[in-house]
């Protein structure tokens, strides 16, 4: 297991799965980290969203396909009554249409159950650290979705380019190292500068595009032309 991160307390999680001997083996590995607290599990999307709304968790580890209320439903509905929730989808799917629709719903991560624990346990840290993870694999997909979506014409264009010159030299840097799929620690060792340094530089980068999160900056990325399609 990865080592956990300087974080200031216990990361609250609930799983969501419908499938049992998946939700007690995810149960059971990340009760092992000592700085992730399991506080509920559900069976079917309407469970996933009452979880939330009775335990208020940092996390939720959401599964789409589920009775009752599907990933995308539940997606909407958490991020719209616990907004200090960050959903991180775990799935068996990656049809790509679903993968927007996710991302577009709110989720802050979407990570294939063929993923080793140590990335979902990553994942877990990175989310409760205010950052995305998206796999490469996945990443790739919704850029291609994105270069397929027509073109809404010159003034899009004008106003990206308009926002993209807010930017300082090294908040540009940094912004095309998250398009490429670099995390912070990655982005610190990249530029030979302190993590904090690099936490200010993605935060005001943030702030002068209007972007919600790491997905949205590396769509931003996309629409720029900051990174190959």
């Amino acid at each position: 297991m990865s080592a956990p991160s300087q974080i200031s307390d216990t990361i609250r999680l609930v799983i969501a799965d419908d499938i049992p001997l998946f939700r007690e083996m995810l149960v059971h590995t990340l009760e092992e980290e000592e700085d992730i607290e399991i506080i509920a599990h559900a069976s079917n999307g309407l469970e996933a969203v009452e979880a939330c709304r009775l335990h208020r968790p940092h996390i939720i580890l959401l599964d789409v396909e589920m009775p009752k209320m599907n990933g995308v439903e539940a997606t909407k509905v958490i991020r719209a009554e616990c907004p200090q929730t960050r959903v991180v989808i775990l799935t068996a799917y990656e049809d790509d249409q679903l993968i927007l629709e996710l991302i577009q719903a709110g989720a802050t991560g979407y990570l294939v159950k063929d993923t080793h624990v140590d990335e979902v346990v990553k994942a877990i840290r990175v989310a409760h650290d205010g950052e995305s993870l998206i796999q490469p694999r996945v990443a790739q997909k919704i850029l291609k979705m994105m270069v397929a979506m027509p073109s809404a014409g010159n003034d899009v264009n004008k106003a990206v380019q308009e926002k993209l010159e807010r930017l300082t030299a090294r908040e540009r840097e940094v912004l095309e190292g998250i398009a490429k799929g670099l995390n912070n620690k990655e982005l610190a060792e990249l530029f030979c500068i302190g993590h904090t340094t690099v936490k200010t530089h993605v935060n005001r980068m943030m702030q002068k595009l209007e972007l919600r999160d790491r997905v949205e900056a590396v769509l931003f990325a996309l629409e720029a032309g900051l990174v190959e399609k």
